[in-house]
């Protein structure tokens, strides 16, 4: 099954590649007028539902990968506050809708870490996609990061949403897991987040911390070894 999967990115990618790009051409009308404003609005779905499922799809695809061991890190001295902040500003406009606040405070004194800049920015967005998905209206997710004593970078995600029990938390770090998985569950997705965010981190030698209370929250602790924290001589 992971061989398989980690061998269907080109299959599955390229037609989803078509229909987001050839819908983006049409919106912006590189070949003509679409003609009515239902149209467009139809053009506006396929292309949203396009991306969708390309995210879904590459979710799938990371996760085979990782359990193939095929999939491979671009590693570079990163500056941990410019991903973080670029994370919190893409999940901003799902957390205006769901009346949520962001907030990040990070020392500017942290060091550089030596890693691979997309997938970090592909955790701290699961992470913290899922806190806003899952905290209520007038909720707080808070990001932070400190340095251990032992030299190790540690970076908080802190919501004060729905919570976890210790079973509940055990299905979530399960693959294809579903805290929230009945019929009419609320919240989309395919439960790949928090799985596929820990393969990451331990790609990079790391730990993945979840320390959670049912209706009080969850903390989520990503450590990144003191030999990955680059030190200012």
């Amino acid at each position: 099954k992971s061989d398989l999967m980690a061998n269907m990115s080109h299959e599955l990618r390229t037609p989803l590649n078509a229909i987001i790009g050839f819908s983006q051409s049409m919106q912006e009308e590189t070949f003509g007028p679409v003609g009515s404003a239902k149209n467009s609005e139809y053009l506006n779905d396929i292309h949203q539902s396009g991306q969708h499922l390309l995210e879904l799809i590459n979710d799938i695809l990371d996760a085979s990968a990782i359990e193939a061991g095929a999939l491979e890190l671009q590693e570079e001295n990163i500056n941990l506050t410019d991903v973080v902040d670029a994370a919190v500003r893409l999940v901003k406009p799902r957390a205006v809708v769901g009346q949520v606040r962001v907030t990040a405070s990070l020392d500017p004194e942290i060091p550089l870490i030596f890693a691979d800049r997309r997938r970090l920015m592909q955790v701290m967005l699961n992470l913290l996609s899922n806190a806003v998905k899952f905290t209520p209206e007038d909720g707080e997710v808070y990001v932070g990061a400190r340095l251990n004593d032992d030299g190790s970078l540690a970076v908080t995600v802190d919501d004060n949403g729905i919570g976890m029990d210790a079973k509940e938390i055990e299905k979530a770090m399960s693959q294809f897991g579903q805290v929230d998985s009945g019929l009419d569950r609320k919240h989309e997705g395919t439960g790949l987040g928090l799985p596929l965010t820990k393969g990451l981190i331990d790609l990079h030698g790391g730990t993945l911390e979840i320390k959670s209370k049912k209706d009080n929250g969850t903390l989520i602790t990503v450590t990144f070894p003191k030999e990955r924290v680059i030190r200012t001589v």
